[in-house]
């Protein structure tokens, strides 16, 4: 079969890649001038390794990735930490990655940590993620972690994430959250542009074709295909319905009728400003340090270099200050220096010490309008199949690993699946 797949991030590589070893002849196209969608990486002149234009890493139980990673005989390559992880409230950052670290934790009493200490452990440990569906994240954490310590805990990061959107996630989605985190973390040498690149080589050797910079706005450009898988957000996928009516000639209302579910679909966009230094900011080699702080404009501040040595990356230290938004914010209008500038008091709130103007050797901004599903109460009533109403034509996105928050084991594993339904329909 002749098989288009629209969007190379790694749902879309790994499907070309299972299709084409069973010597299907699969055809990428991806409107951005580079494959890996958010997980793809850029390298500066001296730098050794590629760095990721959002931050990323892999858990001890990412199976699928791990067996992506054999299979393309880099095993040898990917590797282990254990990096701090800590909070930034009431303008201290305290560690916050283990029991330990929770009963040092100095803005809640002892009884408060047992209880939160207990309610992270029932998550941690039950595997019945659809007894949480019919319950927010909210009210639930409310309930067993106590007031206080979801006002300090997990408020902050409920609605820097979502905004007003917050009451509705369900504890289903932030159950999986807790239930993946571990506090050894996985990279690969060479950042998973290296993965990326041995799949895109794998594709090629198999006959496969990878077209950049080539958006797919309707299917009556893939007319001639036997079939189509589009792995791309449900509202983009709208779009590109919407410019297809020659393709959808029968059954156009029912198609229709579809694709007005596709639309009801919530996301949230993503902003990532990456400083360059030429001095460690966070000190205490805090990797991920969490934003608990309200009216804060940045969710997460992740010292990279902190969790990767430096001399990968030319000497310097590098930081991302990472934040979710609304599709509409201000901010995905802004340069970066505008951006910059937006922050930097906040940065300073968190360093005071740390001097911008003499340490800062560049910033790079990068958005994603479509980074982050929002997770409604019993989602698993509205989530989409694979297969949809148009013939021939298939659905694999991360609005759809669902009750798994999106990452790059998912996607690998969504590819995985849709390239194994498409050999069996």
């Amino acid at each position: 079969m002749e098989i288009a797949i629209i969007g190379a991030g790694f749902t879309g590589l790994t499907a070309a890649y299972k299709l084409s070893q069973k010597k299907h002849k699969v055809f990428i196209f991806e409107k951005g001038k580079s494959p890996g969608g958010i997980a793809a990486g850029f390298r500066e002149k001296n730098w050794r390794w590629y760095l990721e234009y959002f931050y990323h890493h892999l858990f001890p139980s990412d199976e699928e990735a791990k067996k992506l990673i054999s299979e393309l005989n880099l095993s040898r390559k990917l590797f282990y930490l254990k990096p701090k992880t800590s909070i930034f409230y009431q303008k201290k950052i305290s560690q916050f990655d283990s029991p330990l670290s929770l009963l040092n934790f100095p803005f809640l009493s002892f009884k408060e940590k047992l209880q939160a200490g207990f309610a992270t452990f029932y998550l941690k440990t039950t595997k019945n993620w659809k007894k949480f569906e019919n319950i927010s994240a909210q009210e639930w954490l409310k309930k067993y972690y106590g007031e206080k310590p979801y006002k300090i805990l997990w408020e902050p990061l409920l609605k820097a994430k979502f905004g007003n959107s917050a009451p509705k996630i369900s504890m289903s989605w932030f159950w999986a959250r807790i239930k993946k985190r571990s506090q050894k973390l996985g990279y690969l040498e060479g950042g998973f542009q290296t993965l990326i690149n041995a799949l895109i080589k794998k594709i090629k050797e198999n006959d496969g074709e990878i077209k950049l910079n080539r958006q797919i706005s309707s299917l009556n450009d893939l007319n001639h295909f036997n079939k189509i898988i589009v792995t791309v957000p449900n509202s983009e996928f709208y779009k590109i319905i919407q410019k297809s009516k020659n393709f959808l000639s029968k059954d156009h209302d029912k198609i229709e009728k579809w694709a007005r579910i596709l639309k009801s679909f919530e996301m949230f966009g993503a902003l990532n400003l990456i400083l360059v230094l030429k001095k460690q900011f966070l000190t205490d080699n805090t990797y991920w340090l969490s934003i608990n702080e309200k009216n804060f404009p940045f969710v997460a501040l992740v010292e990279h270099t902190n969790f990767i040595d430096k001399k990968h990356y030319g000497g310097n230290y590098i930081v991302y200050l990472g934040g979710y938004y609304p599709q509409n914010h201000p901010y995905f209008k802004m340069g970066k220096e505008e951006i910059f500038k937006k922050f930097l008091p906040y940065l300073q709130k968190i360093n005071p010490r740390f001097d911008f103007s003499k340490f800062t050797i560049y910033y790079l901004l990068f958005t994603a309008p479509n980074a982050q599903p929002l997770i409604p109460l019993e989602y698993s009533k509205i989530i989409l199949p694979h297969k949809t109403p148009i013939p021939n034509v298939y659905l694999a996105n991360m609005q759809q690993i669902y009750p798994w928050d999106r990452g790059i084991n998912y996607a690998i594993e969504e590819g995985e699946k849709i390239a194994n339904e498409i050999e069996n329909f």
